[in-house]
């Protein structure tokens, strides 16, 4: 690679890769590490938002550094609460955290590198049987989650993507998107029509939440969960990536992400995940695959009523909730 020149990358993003090249990093990691410490820079693929960077040194472990697209009102978000919740939770430790006023033109955070796949890529490549030794850890690790509480100093960072925590408020805002606006365009009538039908009928399915205040973690998914083998070759959960979306709310938002895609996990794998889950001491309600999955219903709604035009996400919030609508009927 060139020194001096753009950082290469490729792929369908939810915004454009940002710049920074190997002098800048070397730059920042100078103080730490020694400029002639850092042996090669390269682009790790698979996030969606923000610019990960592995860092390979002369001596010692490999670094990644996280170039935040989302400004420093994420950055900050994160950070902070990777360090509250580190002692809890498979999650990087920060090792570095700048604010992008030295060498790096935007906010970042430096983590030690963790060996591992993407739950994604592990269900891709694995026998069904090895999925499924993962259902349990799963259900134990949002079991986890859900009894941090959400930190009430962080609350004001949210972003306007937050997610409604009163019932009522959550279905009035779901009915308004499909009754009229860029949800109901982007669907059209019938579909639109159709999914507000399915939620009112289906509104008891809610009931059982109970109270929110948990710590959510806002965009939980294969490609945010690594897993890694032990020195057994049992394979187990290393991290959980990426909590600059967290927020308070109801623990089952985090369910309903992690089944957004339901003919990705058997129905053994959920009955597995649900034994996980309240094993270790988490409430999930009789229908918490319904009620999950009419949850993150409500998010896919949401995200059709965006401003600017995104059609490859557009077009799969669609795919979703016909699934949805299908499945149920």
């Amino acid at each position: 690679m060139k020194r001096g020149s753009p950082l290469p990358g490729a792929g369908i993003r939810r915004y454009p890769r940002l710049e920074v090249t190997e002098e800048q990093i070397r730059s920042l990691l100078t103080p730490f590490h020694g400029v002639d410490l850092v042996r090669a820079v390269e682009p790790v693929e698979g996030g969606l938002t923000n610019t990960m960077l592995r860092i390979t040194l002369t001596e010692g472990s490999p670094l990644v550094l996280r170039v935040i697209a989302g400004g420093r009102t994420a950055w900050e978000r994160e950070q902070r609460l990777l360090r509250r919740v580190g002692t809890l939770l498979p999650v990087p430790q920060v090792l570095l955290a700048d604010d992008g006023s030295h060498t790096i033109p935007y906010p970042s955070l430096l983590f030690q590198w963790t060996d591992g796949l993407t739950l994604n890529a592990f269900r891709r490549a694995a026998h069904p049987s090895s999925l499924l030794l993962l259902a349990e850890p799963l259900g134990q690790l949002l079991a986890q989650v859900r009894r941090i509480a959400f930190p009430p100093a962080l609350a004001p960072g949210v972003h306007a993507a937050v997610p409604e925590s009163s019932l009522d408020r959550l279905l009035a805002t779901a009915e308004k998107r499909l009754r009229r606006g860029r949800a109901r365009n982007r669907l059209g009538a019938g579909l639109a029509d159709g999914l507000w039908h399915h939620l009112s009928r289906n509104a008891g399915a809610f009931e059982p939440l109970g109270p929110d205040g948990c710590l959510v973690h806002g965009d939980l998914g294969g490609r945010n969960i690594l897993v890694a083998q032990n020195p057994a070759g049992a394979w187990h959960i290393a991290a959980v990536l990426d909590w600059e979306d967290a927020f308070s709310g109801w623990p089952l938002w985090d369910v309903g992400s992690l089944f957004r895609y339901p003919r990705r996990y058997s129905v053994a794998f959920r009955t597995s995940f649900a034994d996980g889950y309240r094993g270790s001491g988490g409430h999930l309600p009789e229908a918490w695959w319904q009620a999950s999955r009419l949850l993150d219903a409500t998010r896919q709604i949401a995200t059709l009523c965006e401003e600017r035009d995104r059609p490859e996400v557009f077009t799969d919030c669609r795919e979703l909730l016909e699934t949805l609508l299908r499945d149920d009927c």
